[in-house]
């Protein structure tokens, strides 16, 4: 072999040591974005959950009790949160979800190891305007807002989620 032939196979083994690299480079990096797509995936259907789950629940624990009239929105509870003695899940009312604070750990597990990955999961409830449902309102209105928000340590970013849920009521 002379010089000519062992610099074209030096030549041509760098090149296919750069191939090599690159497509390991592109396969590491569609394996990444597949499994933050999962835990997108996971963690979206987690927040929807929660949302779906305090939409069920009556608007104010105030409009649970049938005897009473609520005449404005002034008649509502003035606290926003869970009432003395209510744990998650048995709350009855849409504010309880104020402050709440869980770790998921049964809803994906790794496949590899077994390991179960973490959610944390948070949500906040507030009134907001009929007009303005991204600003936090000052008083009580017939609106309120739940922003639900799952992290994992497995993720890239915070998954958050909003919905308003109102008051209605027949009129006379």
């Amino acid at each position: 072999m002379n010089t000519g032939q062992t610099m074209l196979a030096m030549g041509a083994m760098m090149l296919l040591s750069f191939l090599v690299l690159r497509f390991n480079s592109i396969h590491l990096t569609s394996s990444q974005a597949s499994y933050n797509s999962k835990f997108g995936i996971v963690a979206t259907s987690l927040a929807n959950s929660l949302i779906e789950e305090a939409k069920d629940k009556a608007f104010d624990v105030v409009a649970l009790d049938t005897t009473k009239t609520i005449a404005s929105a002034s008649d509502f509870s003035t606290t926003l949160g869970k009432e003395t003695g209510e744990v998650y899940p048995d709350f009855n009312d849409f504010d309880d979800y104020h402050n709440l604070y869980y770790l998921d750990t049964l809803s994906l597990r790794n496949p590899q190891s077994g390991a179960a990955t973490g959610f944390e999961i948070r949500s906040i409830v507030e009134y907001v305007a009929d007009a303005s449902p991204d600003v936090k309102s000052a008083i009580k209105t017939y609106h309120k807002k739940i922003t639900v928000s799952v992290f994992s340590d497995a993720m890239i970013d915070t998954v958050k989620i909003s919905t308003v849920f109102s008051f209605w009521t027949l009129l006379e």
